[in-house]
């Protein structure tokens, strides 16, 4: 019963922290400092790769993300071709 407990202790902990984080605010430097340019391009790298994976994960979901998985992995085009019959 302690061990169940615990573990739901640590876990509502572990969730909230990941909840109240902010985001970093560039504001407080002047814009033409070298600190804002370097802030702003670590929150557009962090926000960049974020939509990038996502747009991956839709990519490899989607019937085109199949088919471009089939002729990268077929030795040449009749054996792609072989494969998209045998499937259909």
């Amino acid at each position: 019963m302690k061990k169940k407990l615990l573990f739901k202790s640590l876990f509502i902990l572990l969730i909230s922290t990941s909840l109240f984080a902010n985001e970093t605010n560039c504001n407080q430097f002047d814009k033409l400092s070298a600190k804002y340019i370097e802030c702003t391009a670590k929150k557009l790298k962090t926000s960049t790769g974020e939509k990038l994976s996502e747009g991956k994960k839709k990519f490899d979901k989607s019937s085109f993300g199949n088919t471009w998985a089939k002729f990268k992995n077929s030795k040449n085009g009749k054996e792609f071709i072989e494969k998209l019959k045998n499937d259909n």
